[in-house]
């Protein structure tokens, strides 16, 4: 929105003596300067100048912001490189060395202006020498930005550095990913046969989880991720334990809820107790807390560190929408989940479903310690107690 606010013979000598381009002036020769200016107003949106123009003025920024860009070629796109604001002059590289114009200049808001014309100033110049300390003044600012040039440089090449780093790491996580899935796939009908020769579940779990941890570790190690990306971190440890004690109790809850509601509607369930102990695991009562020792103790992370660790943190990284987290949370339980399809669509859709509630809770903290304790709690409820 522009002023109320004008720049006129009467007030251009007060105006002027806040602004360093023009210190050592007096007051004649402030006025003879605004004399041979013009005034120039610019909408939101649109250019002052474009990149490679012919040169013939310098402007004074009075009032609102223009933005200074460089045309990369090779990506098609602008690149901002400063915002220049009331006080500040623009098009001074060109009168020093009388080329094109070296960058393109966008008005971001309103923008009031006043031009003068290389010409006209360098003929007052040449009558009143005292005229060429702007020249002084404007190459110290130039000198100013050149070192605010060099600044943003080192922080885009530092920011590509990042960016080559994060895909190298994707790479990596590419190659984990498709050597997992390529095993398990060859693995696939000796899974079949333990399953079919009636073994407990944690049989199979056990030994995959290990072996999946074994690829992620070397994940982890030729990553360039801190250990807090895998969730490995002591940050927030307090309330992922509240909260993994605290939300998984109502989903405890709701499991028993379900399983109430499969013995009172479907005929498998029939009949069977709600809770079912040590039948839910067809095991001896020594063996039964064996296998939930080895669940909760090492199961449950390993499993926990692979899919939210090992899946989930690292696509939070990778993925760039806003909708990130959620779609991370999707894929990484839909991949962990049909690991889990060779024993049946069932436990398939069984490990999805509190997976995404895991994903969920892991989001809110990225503190693996949360998810352990939920996991092992639905897990003893779910696999050991209730016995689906």
């Amino acid at each position: 929105m522009a002023s109320d606010y004008y720049i006129t013979a009467d007030n251009v000598f007060e105006y002027s003596r806040g602004n360093s381009l023009f210190d050592g002036l007096n007051e004649d020769q402030i006025k003879t300067l605004f004399s041979i200016s013009r005034e120039i107003t610019l909408g939101k949106g649109s250019y002052l100048m474009h990149e490679g123009d012919p040169a013939r003025e310098i402007f004074l920024i009075i009032e609102g912001e223009l933005e200074i860009s460089r045309y990369n070629a090779k990506h098609n796109q602008n690149h901002v490189i400063a915002t220049l604001k009331a006080g500040d002059t623009v098009g001074e590289v060109a009168l020093l060395d009388r080329g094109s114009r070296s960058a393109s200049a966008c008005a971001v808001s309103f923008c009031r202006l006043r031009s003068v014309s290389f010409d006209d100033l360098q003929d007052i110049a040449d009558k009143d020498k005292s005229i060429y300390s702007i020249f002084y003044h404007m190459s110290r600012n130039i000198g100013e930005r050149l070192r605010h040039s060099n600044d943003v440089a080192l922080q885009a090449m530092e920011k590509q550095l990042d960016e080559f780093k994060t895909r190298v790491t994707l790479g990596n996580f590419f190659v984990y990913i498709v050597i997992m899935l390529s095993l398990f796939t060859f693995s696939l009908d000796g899974l079949k046969y333990i399953m079919t020769a009636g073994k407990n579940s944690s049989y199979i779990t056990l030994p995959l989880t290990l072996a999946f941890f074994v690829f992620f570790i070397f994940f982890i190690k030729t990553s360039n991720f801190p250990l807090s990306t895998f969730g490995l971190t002591l940050a927030n440890w307090k309330k992922a334990v509240r909260e993994g004690i605290v939300f998984t109790i109502p989903f405890a809850a709701v499991i028993v809820a379900v399983k109430w509601v499969l013995i009172s509607s479907v005929p498998h369930y029939m009949g069977r107790p709600l809770i079912e102990g040590l039948t839910a695991m067809n095991a001896d009562p020594k063996t039964w807390w064996m296998f939930l020792v080895i669940y909760i103790l090492v199961i449950a992370p390993l499993q926990e560190l692979l899919s939210r660790g090992g899946l989930q943190g690292p696509l939070e990284e990778f993925l760039s929408s806003k909708y990130k987290v959620p779609l991370a949370i999707l894929v990484s339980n839909l991949l962990f989940s049909t690991l889990h399809l060779f024993m049946s669509l069932e436990i398939g859709l069984l490990v999805f479903i509190p997976g995404v509630y895991f994903g969920w809770l892991y989001s809110r903290t990225h503190n693996l310690l949360g998810v352990w304790i939920a996991h092992a709690l639905v897990g003893t409820v779910g696999l050991s107690i209730v016995g689906f």
